[in-house]
């Protein structure tokens, strides 16, 4: 929506703009293949296909390209807590072909927490975080972004959070153990890459994730946020 045309080519030809501006980072919406054609990115099917509603995968990397040569930072935003009906591995272990069943290995029937859309992930399975460290390395040196931003990086869990209002919570070293390994595939594919993270959870867990070198959004902490407005 950055052009009247809606296509990475078309921001490109406005990359001199945006650096005249003093821009030094843009961060994309999620661009990782999602259902249909019209949508803001947050229902994603196929992690490492960019979606084709924006162009080709030579329109990216070209994008991306002309970023750098102007100093500018790329970020992808990136869903990780969920998946729609159409990613392969829901369809495998499903009954109706629209939810998980209770022997898939990837998803979990009922979500952990209480701000789910469509199939949540399952994070402990040795082959759900295998599949996700290959896709952030993929994206760090076939396109070469610079990070990325984890979208609902809280629920990115397998423990149940209940009805948790999204503000401060108990500490969750399962999240933190998913969170570091995902940082550590990250940097070893690309030293000093990003990962900032919507976050919401307590103090602890944030301070503990900005020492490991994440960027949380710092929600709990008001003084910050009344810096950053």
């Amino acid at each position: 929506d950055f052009t009247p045309e809606g296509s990475v080519k078309a921001a490109t030809a406005k990359l001199d703009y945006l650096e005249a501006l003093g821009v030094n980072a843009i961060e994309l919406m999620p661009i990782q293949e999602f259902d249909g054609n019209n949508s803001w990115g947050y229902n994603p099917c196929f992690y490492f296909a960019p979606d084709k509603a924006y162009g080709t995968e030579e329109d990216y990397k070209e994008f991306i390209d002309e970023c750098h040569k102007r100093g500018i930072a790329v970020i992808l935003d990136i869903v990780l807590t969920h998946a729609t009906g159409q990613f392969p591995w829901m369809l495998m272990w499903s009954d109706d072909g629209a939810y998980p069943n209770s022997q898939n290995p990837f998803f979990n029937v009922k979500a952990k927490h209480p701000f789910n859309v469509y199939n949540d992930l399952n994070h402990n399975y040795h082959k759900t975080k295998s599949y996700f460290c290959d896709m952030l390395k993929y994206w760090l040196t076939e396109y070469k972004v610079d990070g990325y931003r984890f979208d609902l990086a809280k629920g990115i869990t397998q423990t149940d959070s209940g009805n948790d209002d999204g503000r401060c919570q108990q500490y969750d070293s399962n999240r933190i153990g998913h969170l570091k390994a995902y940082y550590d595939a990250m940097q070893q594919a690309s030293p000093g890459s990003y990962m900032i993270l919507e976050y919401f959870v307590c103090d602890r867990e944030e301070s503990e994730m900005a020492d490991y070198g994440a960027l949380p959004w710092r929600n709990s902490i008001h003084g910050y946020q009344e810096s950053v407005m």
